[in-house]
């Protein structure tokens, strides 16, 4: 049975059932299950400690599998108990198509060469709730990945090879990537007559310019917000063992430009930000904060002899500028899989039933900037 924080969540409001409410999931890669806000055991959770233990990456509620004995990707929802199959990476189902297709504003690229697929690995999985059955992923390795649409024959590739920090659908149909230089990228995806899903033309939408960065950003995230614009959150590291701080962009269209806000969204929302997983969450008390994870594991800039710091889980808020620790570190080897967030599924009852039962951390967090 999954492990879960033991603290007791606040009496419900008047007219509601007492039913604890998770916003997100934490998953550890030894299998082991926290739950957020409310950190009280929740009984539709399934799975947990070895069946959840050993993940590659992870999507929304689920975790992705290597499963070598029937050369398939599996990716399992321990927050359901259901199980989808992808095909492995292989030189069979691996196809990097460079047949032409409409290139505008030239998006930097970020390698050249080629990589066979026994080099890659499934770096980001996104799902687009806004077509069913849409995935797409970014394979490939750090600093030299294509961006590629997933069906059960293989992986589709159309892209060129750029270092990806992460993806996402938006509500416009589109699918849109965000480079380590920051340039936003958008990709139109299209259907052949065979049913299979195709890019048909990629844009650069905004052009990065990290030179006007005082500081040091390590890890960007790409997170739509629920009232609908693609925010850029940038995670500010002076090192892998420590966060100094978020700054947060919203993309200008006409200039192609980043703008700086000051709130998430005009305010009403927290951001739970990860490598592997990231969503926007309806919010009262915590709106403006942006939840995150030490999920350096595996990357280059990060070193054996730096420091963790004390906590897998913290939080910062955007109007005092602290952060502040949620979880402590828990035993665990490190490894190259990172920790993640799950998320349950949202839909318009999940999302009226999250808004008011969000409650603030207060209380329950302890400062650590």
């Amino acid at each position: 049975m999954a492990d879960e924080l033991a603290l007791a969540p606040p009496p419900p409001m008047a007219g509601e059932q007492d039913v604890p409410v998770a916003v997100a999931h934490l998953a550890l890669p030894d299998g082991k299950l926290f739950t957020f806000p409310e950190t009280a055991p929740v009984p539709h959770v399934h799975g947990g400690g070895e069946d959840s233990a050993g993940y590659d990456a992870a999507c929304d509620g689920w975790l992705l599998f290597d499963d070598d004995e029937f050369v398939v990707l599996r990716l399992t929802s321990p927050l359901t108990g259901k199980t989808r199959l992808l095909p492995a990476l292989s030189e069979d189902t691996v196809r990097i198509r460079d047949n032409a297709i409409e290139v505008v504003g030239a998006p930097w690229r970020d390698g050249d060469g080629d990589a066979g697929a026994e080099d890659m690995s499934v770096r980001k999985l996104v799902m687009s709730p806004y077509d069913a059955g849409l995935v797409a992923a970014v394979v490939g390795r750090e600093h030299f990945a294509k961006v590629a649409l997933c069906t059960m024959e293989g992986f589709s590739a159309r892209d060129r090879w750029r270092w990806y920090d992460d993806a996402a659908f938006h509500s416009d149909g589109r699918l849109y990537a965000l480079t380590h230089g920051e340039d936003l990228v958008a990709f139109d995806v299209g259907y052949e007559d065979t049913g299979e899903p195709v890019v048909s033309r990629v844009e650069r939408v905004v052009r990065g310019d990290r030179a006007a960065r005082p500081w040091h950003t390590r890890t960007h995230y790409l997170v739509a917000s629920r009232a609908g614009p693609l925010l850029m959150v940038n995670r500010v590291m002076p090192d892998a063992g420590t966060t100094r701080g978020f700054a947060v962009f919203v993309p200008d269209m006409a200039s192609r430009r980043w703008v700086e806000v000051s709130r998430l969204d005009a305010g009403g929302e927290a951001f739970y930000v990860g490598r592997l997983s990231s969503r926007a969450v309806p919010s009262l008390d915590d709106a403006d904060k942006i939840f995150f994870l030490d999920d350096t594991d595996g990357m280059s800039f990060r070193t054996e002899r730096q420091p963790r710091p004390p906590y897998h889980a913290a939080v910062y808020d955007m109007a005092g500028g602290k952060v502040s620790e949620l979880l402590p570190r828990q035993p665990l080897v490190d490894g190259k899989t990172p920790v993640t967030w799950l998320f349950p599924a949202d839909d318009d009852d999940a999302a009226r039933t999250l808004e008011k039962l969000a409650r603030s951390t207060a209380g329950r967090i302890r400062n650590v900037s």
